[in-house]
């Protein structure tokens, strides 16, 4: 088992850059965003991956512990922070809304798992969720470059990405 003191840290994303020609959608397939552009804005910005909105993991534990601790992230130099799923953008506003993130997290729908593809962050969840889902995962970006990565070991396990763990490794 892995304990919340010890942070499991994924190396390989590391000193990466998103891809520039990769989209990611808000609010619906027209309202689109250049991953690579939205977090290279920031000096520091976090985001975190999950396998699905409205699941019970995500919907009571993961999300909510990153609002909760908003204003500490915010303390540490985060200027923002995304939530990416393979999800539609109607889903991911809708789980959004749902949740009140409001302008603090910006919700971001990966409807194919292209991007989380790309990054080596999905997995097949067929059996579970109907198809390939992102791992649950936090990775801090600044100025666009992946300095920290914070993947579940297990794909979906509440421990490593967690806003509390991630708060001791900024």
């Amino acid at each position: 088992m892995l304990s919340a003191t010890r942070v499991l840290f994924s190396q390989n994303l590391v000193s990466k850059s998103f891809n520039s020609a990769a989209v990611l959608h808000r609010s619906s397939p027209a309202d689109t965003v250049k991953p690579a552009e939205f977090f290279g804005s920031a000096k520091k910005a976090v985001l975190i991956g999950v396998p699905g909105a409205f699941t019970p993991g995500c919907s009571k534990s993961h999300v909510p512990g990153y609002l909760k601790h908003f204003e500490e992230l915010k303390g540490k130099g985060v200027e923002k922070i995304g939530c990416v799923a393979v999800n539609d953008a109607f889903v991911m506003d809708a789980w959004g809304k749902d949740l009140k993130v409001e302008d603090k997290i910006t919700m971001l729908a990966d409807p194919q798992g292209n991007f989380v593809k790309e990054l080596g962050l999905d997995f097949d969840a067929s059996a579970a969720l109907g198809g390939i889902r992102s791992k649950r995962f936090a990775l801090v970006l600044e100025n666009g470059k992946i300095t920290k990565a914070f993947v579940e070991p297990n794909n979906t396990g509440l421990s490593v990405s967690l806003a509390e763990n991630l708060l001791k490794e900024l």
